[in-house]
């Protein structure tokens, strides 16, 4: 078995604590708004209850709590919750926010769906995988969803190499999450899809801030001199598309569902 990407450790994932991290999640890629109907088309169970793990400001649980009868939004780092009670739909009578690690905290089954947007691969899969399965509704659904950007090719390896040289942690440039869990027999996919291309305005400064929002480039981790040469270089590069300071960007979401398995009770 393909041992466990090292740059996915305990360590790294406690950087989303980092308060430059969290000021400046909210400069992440908007999900498109197809992503939720495509969330909600999932849910065959009744109540309608969903569990968002790793939920950040709750980009997701926010939303999805206007469509549901409840949504538990659980995540590790207390200033991303913190945060995330401030934002729109944060006070939602129908949404509990939870502080702690995923691996130990209490949850409230079943769940009829249990989102989990670009988070799982932080947690202890061996412990989690099990524990969602126990905790689906009958019909209950995994989704893992994720947000790209389309990019010029030019403009993408530019990036790849800024982050490369700029990076404090080891970033895996390809990593199959899916592939990882299902030959631990911890998933077994059901389907998948992607939203249709939403076009969007950024500030320039706003999307080089987007670039700190990980473990990666935290600026709480990288030297000044270094965070400083890193956004002049994202300048730099995208300085043929900028206009007016702002840049016209394409976004989508890629959903994931299958079903949590224990490799012990396999569905």
């Amino acid at each position: 078995m393909v041992s466990r990407p090292e740059h996915l450790t305990a360590e790294n994932a406690a950087r989303f604590q980092d308060q430059s991290v969290v000021d400046r999640y909210q400069f992440r890629l908007p999900y498109p708004p197809e992503t939720f109907s495509i969330l909600l088309e999932l849910i065959v169970d009744y109540p309608q209850t969903v569990l968002d793990i790793g939920t950040g400001l709750g980009d997701l649980a926010r939303h999805l709590v206007q469509f549901v009868d409840h949504v538990d939004a659980i995540d590790l780092s207390s200033p991303m919750t913190r945060k995330g009670r401030t934002l729109q739909n944060g006070h939602h009578p129908n949404l509990r926010w939870t502080t702690g690690a995923l691996e130990q905290v209490k949850l409230r089954p079943p769940y009829s769906l249990i989102t989990a947007g670009d988070s799982l691969q932080w947690m202890d899969w061996d412990v989690v995988l099990p524990r969602l399965s126990e905790a689906c509704s009958p019909n209950g659904i995994l989704a893992l969803v994720s947000r790209q950007e389309i990019l010029p090719s030019a403009w993408k390896d530019g990036l790849r190499t800024l982050i490369g040289q700029y990076a404090t942690d080891h970033v895996a440039l390809a990593f199959d999450l899916v592939g990882e869990l299902e030959q631990r027999h911890l998933f077994q996919k059901v389907g998948e899809r992607e939203t249709a291309p939403v076009t969007y305005t950024a500030e320039l400064e706003d999307y080089i801030a987007s670039f700190h929002s990980g473990s990666s480039l935290s600026l709480d981790r990288m030297p000044a001199a270094d965070a400083a040469a890193f956004d002049q270089g994202i300048r730099d590069l995208v300085a043929p598309w900028t206009e007016n300071n702002q840049l016209q960007l394409q976004r989508t979401a890629r959903i994931i569902w299958g079903k949590p398995q224990s490799p012990n009770h396999q569905n």
